[in-house]
């Protein structure tokens, strides 16, 4: 409807004279309040859609029905909409009613609205409240990457993710496989709003090439966008990381055993928290001062050193040794067994049988063993002895 000059100006000062919020702008008002006001996005960039939803409540002391004429969002101080929805409804005391009104903007900052509702009571009279709402408004930014994981099973699938960094939704996504410029295969997503992401799955078992390029198309803020990705597929297919004990040296002094090697990962993916430590068994204890070992992380293809103690029973031939560590988030324990002989521990810390007859001299030099050298000087002295007294006796 038209207002004539006198009462808009009249509406006008009574505004300015109660100040912000929902404020009635009569003596007369019926007890109607704008009891929620709420931005949709909150924060919005430039062109998109920016709902403002207010909920009007016409309360319980109300005398009378309350006819909604116009709800119109300015600028304050202005004559200028962004937007109006007029003759909504009627809302009765107690009731309350939720009307949305929709807008864009088209440059950037923070704006400070004025959100304007006029109600027609009983008697015909016009009666005016003002809300104010403040909204900030960015400039849209597009940024959107993609992943891919090759899973390391033999099922010959390869999930791509695409993550949307910028402050806008990604809407309308595609995402194709492609090998030399021939599409192979395309799936579609959900739209992906800021902050998020979404993951497809592509067959690759069969695919005759060891790159793929995935490409994403997708329309955002008005125009439309792509980004692409090309994944070797062997390199994506990993050996999960495996800890094995190498270069195994063990020393025997009585019943104690000292075990030194390296903890080396085998596979190409990381292992954690590696643990090494005596295993369990009736003739074998861990011992002070090194039980057990932490290694900690070993890299792909890497290894890291260990030293462990044990106490054995006599003519214990080996130690087992269990290792514990975490790749790919799970947890692997196995055991493995340390030949004692095979590393060549002697038990007891004696030397083995017919040893002594192959032992070098003190000197260095190859010869007969000490004690029969002395037999030999003993024998000639007798001799000798024997020879002088036979020539004295003639």
């Amino acid at each position: 409807m038209r207002w004539s000059p006198l009462p808009r100006l009249f509406v006008t000062l009574l505004v300015l004279i109660g100040g912000t919020g929902a404020v009635a702008v009569s003596a007369a008002n019926p007890a109607v309040q704008l009891s929620s006001v709420t931005v949709t996005p909150d924060d919005p960039n430039t062109g998109e859609q920016v709902t403002i939803e207010a909920t009007i409540s016409n309360l319980e002391n109300s005398d009378t029905t309350v006819d909604i004429r116009d709800l119109y969002v300015r600028t304050p101080r202005t004559t200028d909409d962004f937007a109006r929805v007029e003759d909504v409804g009627s809302v009765a005391p107690g009731g309350s009613l939720s009307v949305p009104i929709s807008t864009t903007f088209e440059n950037p900052g923070e704006k400070r609205l004025d959100l304007n509702l006029v109600v027609q009571d009983g008697d015909g009279d016009y009666h005016s409240y003002t809300y104010p709402v403040y909204v900030d408004v960015s400039e849209p930014t597009v940024k959107a990457d993609l992943s891919a994981t090759t899973s390391q099973n033999a099922s010959g699938t390869t999930e791509v993710s695409i993550t949307n960094f910028g402050n806008t939704n990604l809407s309308d996504v595609e995402i194709t496989a492609a090998v030399d410029g021939e599409v192979l295969d395309r799936n579609f997503v959900y739209d992906v709003p800021p902050e998020s992401s979404r993951t497809t799955a592509f067959d690759t078992g069969d695919v005759g090439s060891d790159t793929i390029e995935f490409t994403a198309t997708y329309t955002a803020a008005g125009d439309s966008h792509n980004t692409s990705l090309t994944v070797d597929i062997d390199e994506e297919t990993k050996v999960p990381g495996e800890i094995r004990l190498t270069a195994i040296e063990a020393s025997q002094a009585g019943t104690g055993v000292t075990i030194q090697g390296d903890a080396a990962n085998l596979g190409s993916t990381d292992a954690d928290s590696v643990l090494v430590r005596i295993g369990d068994a009736d003739d074998v204890r861990p011992a002070h001062p090194s039980g057990e070992y932490f290694v900690g992380a070993v890299e792909a293809s890497e290894f890291a050193t260990f030293e462990l103690t044990a106490q054995t029973d006599s003519n214990v031939s080996s130690v087992p040794v269990e290792i514990t560590y975490i790749v790919d988030n799970e947890r692997v324990t196995t055991t493995q067994r340390v030949d004692l002989a095979a590393v060549g521990a002697a038990p007891d810390g004696d030397s083995p049988p017919g040893d002594d007859a192959a032992a070098p001299r003190p000197d260095g030099s190859d010869g007969p063993p000490l004690p029969l050298v002395g037999g030999v000087v003993v024998v000639a002295g007798i001799v000798f002895g024997v020879a002088v007294l036979r020539w004295r006796s003639q």
